[in-house]
C-alpha cells in the first residue's frame, strides 16, 4: 500500500498544496473556533448597504471566498478594507454604482448571488454571471430571482443574471417553496432600504446565519421582526447607520471538531460554543452514542464510547444541516451497525463517499424514489461499520466532504494524503492549526 501511495503522488505532477496526515492519534485539548463563513459572507454585503463605516469582527479574512468577495464589492464602488492580522473588515457602500460583476471571480462563489440584493437596495442594476461554489448537484437560484422581481425590478436570464432597479411603492410579499438560504438574504438586503414599504417574506430561513444577520441589520437601523416562526417582516427605512459587529462562531466548523473528536476517540473541549447551534446534530450524535455536554461556556466532547449506527434524513433548518452529513456519514464507517443517511437537499452531496471507500469505507450510495428540494432524484447511502479505516491518497471533492476524508485521515493509522485542497481551505482557512492545536499530525506542503 504505501509503494502505491508513492507511485500516485509522485504521477500527480501538481505544484498545488496537498495535506499530508499521519492518523491513528486521539485527539486531546482545547480550541477556539473561527468566525461562521456563511454568516461572514452575508454580512459583509449586508454592511455594504450603509452610507456609514461598519466594522466586522472574527470575519475569516483567511478564506478565499471571503477574499473573492471582497474583490467583486470594491469592483462595484464599495468601500472595504481587511485586516487580517485582527480578523476585522470595515465596509461602506455609499459610492456602489453597480454594472457588471467580473465573471472569473463572481462564477466561482454562490454568494455572488448576494449583491443582486445589495444592488437594487443602492437603485442600481447589476450584471451577475452564473455564481459558482461546490458542484453539489443542480443548485437552483429561481427563488433568489422570484424574490426580486416580486419589488417590480426587472430581471433577466441568459448566461447569467442581470437585474435593472425598477421603484415600485407597492408593498411585497413573497413566498418561498422552500426555506431559502440565500434567497431569504436577497430578499432582506433588497427590502431593508425601501423607505417605508411593508415587505413579508414566508416561509424564511431560520438558520442561526440569518439569525446573525438580521441581528446585524437592525443594530445598523433596520426593522427586521419575526410575525411567527415563519414570516419576516421588512419596514424599509432611509438610511442604515454605522455599527460594530462580531460575526457568530461557525457551526460547521464546530460540528468537524466534534465528528473528528468522536472518530479519533478523543476528548476535546470547544470554547465559547453554545449547543445550540448545533440542535439536531449533537441530539443525533448524542443517540449515537458520543458523549457531548454544555459546560458553562464550553462543549465538552469525549468520544472514547464506541458508536452505534443512527439514521438521519436532512432538511431545512433546524433539521440536520447538509453541509453537516457528510460529517454524520464518516462517523457510521466505524460505527456497530448499518445506517442509512437520506440526503434531502442537494444531489450531488454523496461524491465525497467514493474517496471513504477508498480508506476502508463501506458505503454504497444508491438512487430513492424521493427527490430533492431542486427537483433532482434523490439519493441515500447506506453505510455498513468497520473495525477502521486505513491511510490512503484521496481528494477533497467539495468543502464539507474534503472535511470528511481529512477527518477520516485524522482517524486512519499510516500517512494519507488530500488534494484537491483549493475545495478544503474555501470553508477552513485554518484547519492545519485547528487540528495540530488538538495534537494531530498533519502539515501542508507542495510536491
Amino acid at each position: 500500500m504505501e509503494n502505491v501511495l508513492k507511485d500516485e503522488i509522485n504521477n500527480a505532477k501538481t505544484v498545488d498544496p496537498i495535506l499530508k496526515i499521519n492518523g491513528g492519534a486521539s485527539l486531546m485539548g482545547e480550541v477556539e473556533i473561527d468566525g461562521a463563513k456563511n454568516a461572514a459572507l452575508p454580512s459583509i454585503v449586508a454592511a455594504c448597504l450603509s452610507d456609514d463605516v461598519v466594522k466586522l469582527r472574527n470575519v475569516p479574512t483567511e478564506l478565499n471566498d471571503v477574499k473573492q468577495l471582497i474583490k467583486l464589492l470594491i469592483d462595484m464602488g464599495a468601500d472595504v478594507m481587511v485586516d487580517e492580522n485582527n480578523k476585522e473588515v470595515t465596509c461602506s457602500g455609499s459610492n456602489w454604482h453597480g454594472g457588471q460583476l467580473e465573471g472569473e471571480v463572481a462564477g466561482k462563489i454562490r454568494h455572488s448571488l448576494l449583491l443582486l440584493g445589495l444592488s437594487i437596495a443602492w437603485k442600481k442594476d447589476l450584471e451577475l454571471p452564473m455564481p459558482g461554489g461546490c458542484d453539489l448537484g443542480n443548485r437552483k437560484h429561481d427563488m433568489h430571482v422570484d424574490a426580486l422581481r416580486s419589488f417590480n425590478n426587472l430581471v433577466e436570464e441568459n448566461e447569467g443574471i442581470s437585474v435593472q432597479y425598477q421603484p415600485s411603492m407597492d408593498n411585497v410579499t413573497i413566498d418561498f417553496y422552500y426555506p431559502t438560504f440565500g434567497g431569504t438574504l436577497n430578499a432582506l438586503f433588497a427590502a431593508v432600504k425601501k423607505e417605508g414599504i411593508h415587505t413579508f417574506i414566508h416561509n424564511a430561513a431560520k438558520n442561526p446565519e440569518v439569525i446573525d444577520v438580521i441581528h446585524l441589520l437592525n443594530k445598523m437601523g433596520a426593522e427586521v421582526n419575526w410575525l411567527d416562526d415563519e414570516t419576516l417582516k421588512i419596514v424599509g427605512v432611509n438610511k442604515l447607520n454605522g455599527v460594530n459587529h462580531s460575526v457568530m462562531p461557525d457551526r460547521i466548523i464546530g460540528a468537524t471538531v466534534v465528528a473528528a473528536t468522536g472518530l479519533t476517540g478523543g476528548k476535546v473541549i470547544i470554547k465559547n460554543f453554545d449547543e445550540k447551534l448545533l440542535t439536531s446534530e449533537i441530539k443525533t450524535w448524542r443517540d449515537s452514542g458520543l458523549t457531548i455536554e454544555q459546560r458553562t461556556n464550553n462543549l465538552f466532547i469525549d468520544g472514547t464510547n464506541k458508536l452505534k449506527a443512527t439514521d438521519i434524513t436532512t432538511k431545512a433548518y433546524p433539521g440536520f444541516h447538509t453541509d453537516i452529513q457528510p460529517l454524520h456519514t464518516l462517523l457510521m464507517t466505524t460505527a456497530e451497525g448499518e445506517s442509512k443517511i437520506k440526503e434531502t437537499i442537494l444531489d450531488g452531496r454523496f461524491k465525497y463517499c467514493y474517496e471513504l471507500n477508498k480508506m476502508g469505507a463501506n458505503i454504497s450510495v444508491e438512487s430513492s424514489d424521493f427527490k430533492c428540494v431542486n427537483g433532482a432524484q434523490g439519493q441515500i447511502a447506506k453505510v455498513k461499520g468497520v473495525e477502521k479505516l486505513s491511510a490512503s491518497y484521496v481528494k477533497a471533492t467539495d468543502i464539507r466532504g474534503g472535511a470528511a476524508v481529512a477527518v477520516a485521515a485524522l482517524a486512519a493509522e499510516g500517512e494519507s494524503v488530500i488534494t484537491n485542497l483549493y475545495q478544503l481551505e474555501r470553508g477552513y482557512g485554518n484547519f492545519v492549526e485547528l487540528f495540530t492545536e488538538l495534537g494531530a499530525n498533519i502539515k501542508k506542503v507542495k510536491e
